[in-house]
């Protein structure tokens, strides 16, 4: 009984701390996309041919070609939002596009491999991270609105700047804990 509650404390703890970390080393990397966005630009757009070798390559593994035809095309829509990296336009057709088609990739690979059981997990979790996920994350984290369309902004502040959309929404939650902080 106190093994299995020791265990079970021991399971959550360590959630937590990965999850922490995860958050860190996202920080970490919004911090250096930010300080030299012309490499992370060149380092995204070698990552979308790099991901388009790798579909062609599951190929052999007997991965569905006509999905695999439509992820390449997703990720190549992706580059829609190179055009004015790091600066996005929240409202823009290729940011919405992006965000949309991301989650239909998504759920057009997951539920592939609901249907193919053949494959073990470890392979289907490379998949989605590698083929799926990778490009739109890192995309994702180093992309940067126009601060005055965010939420929290004055409307009357006619000066953009510019920030990366990680790092605000970090901010964010940083000062609602200040605010939270100093109420007390």
């Amino acid at each position: 009984m106190i093994l299995g509650l020791l265990a079970t404390v021991g399971w959550a703890l360590g959630l937590i701390l990965l999850v922490f970390s995860i958050a860190c080393g996202l920080y970490i990397i919004s911090e250096w996309t930010e300080e030299s966005p012309r490499q992370t630009r060149k380092a995204i757009q070698i990552s979308v041919y790099v991901v388009d070798v790798l579909h062609v390559l599951t190929l052999l593994d007997g991965i569905s070609w006509w999905r695999v035809l439509v992820s390449v095309g997703i990720n190549h829509v992706y580059t829609l939002n190179l055009k004015t990296f790091p600066v996005v336009n929240l409202t823009s057709a290729g940011f919405l596009g992006s965000c949309i088609l991301a989650i239909t990739n998504h759920f057009m690979w997951f539920f592939y491999f609901i249907g193919h059981l053949g494959f073990p997990f470890g392979q289907v979790c490379a998949f989605m991270f590698f083929c799926v996920w990778m490009l739109p994350i890192s995309l994702f984290i180093s992309l940067m609105p126009v601060e005055s369309s965010l939420p929290n902004t004055n409307a009357g502040d006619s000066k953009k700047t510019r920030q990366n959309m990680f790092k605000a929404a970090f901010q964010r939650f940083r000062r609602s804990d200040e605010q939270v902080l100093h109420v007390e």
